[in-house]
Parts: structure tokens; C-alpha cells; sequence
């Protein structure tokens, strides 16, 4: 078994209120080391992460059963589930107004059908800093002025 070592950031400790603190993030995904790996590092971001989900049906159903989406901030997605493409439910999610990122062992936009091709995407394994990145700028809200 992996673990990690190294210690984790907390902003909680020092009073510091991050972009993504409080954020509700769906989590699919279906190995569960890279799955783990995901929810610590949202965790980390201040995220209230929720899954992880393994299969495009329980997606969905997580999805309808909250309030049409509007339960979560956002979703991070793994293009294939347990053999399914997360693609077949991905115009259902848009409609639905739930931003989401993509996640994938491929980086190449080109193996994507061609309307996800412009979706925001990130390949594994994650670079954490990249990821903190993405997630503020998809996900955060916007600073109250």
C-alpha cells in the first residue's frame, strides 16, 4: 500500500480562506489510489469533496438526485469509467450548468469527440500546483467586492 508522507497543508491552520474553501467538488473516478490521491489534494485546496463516484451511472444519478447539480460547485471527471466513457452523459452535465474539469491519462485533446475538445482537461498523474490552478479558475467563486 502507498502512502504519503509528506505533511499535509492544511489553510484552516493558519486562518487563510483559499479560493476553493467550501467548494462541494463530485469526484469520479475509478482506481482507487489515483481516487484518494484526488480527494486529499481537494481536501488540501479547502473543497468539500464529494465520492468518489466510479461508474458514469452513478454520476448521473448523484447529479438528479441533488437538486438538478446545483448542489456542487463543480465535478471532476475521469473519461473512462470502468470501461464507460464519461462523454454520454457529459451534454446532460452541461445542460445542467455544472462546470466540470476533465481527467485523463491522455493529454491529447484529439482523442476527445469533438465537441468536449475545448472543455478544461487535465492529465494524470496530477501536478498539484496545476490542479489548484485549474480548480480556482473553473471552480471558485467570484471575490465579493
Amino acid at each position: 500500500m502507498l502512502t504519503n508522507n509528506l505533511p499535509r497543508h492544511d489553510p484552516a491552520q493558519n486562518g487563510a480562506k483559499t479560493p476553493l474553501a467550501g467548494q462541494r467538488i463530485l469526484v469520479a473516478e475509478d482506481e482507487g489510489l489515483i481516487a484518494l490521491e484526488l480527494e486529499r489534494m481537494l481536501e488540501d485546496f479547502g473543497c468539500d469533496v464529494v465520492g468518489p463516484l466510479a461508474s458514469v451511472d452513478a454520476v448521473l444519478q448523484a447529479v438528479s438526485d441533488n437538486a438538478n447539480g446545483s448542489d456542487f460547485d463543480g465535478a471532476l471527471l475521469d473519461v473512462n469509467l470502468r470501461g464507460r466513457r464519461i462523454f454520454e452523459i457529459l451534454p446532460a452535465l452541461q445542460e445542467l450548468g455544472l462546470r466540470f474539469i476533465l481527467t485523463s491519462g491522455y493529454d491529447d485533446a484529439s482523442l476527445f469527440p469533438a465537441p468536449f475538445r475545448a472543455v478544461p482537461r487535465i492529465a494524470k498523474p496530477f501536478d498539484e500546483r496545476a490542479l489548484r490552478r485549474l480548480c480556482e479558475r473553473i471552480f471558485a467563486r467570484p471575490a465579493m467586492s
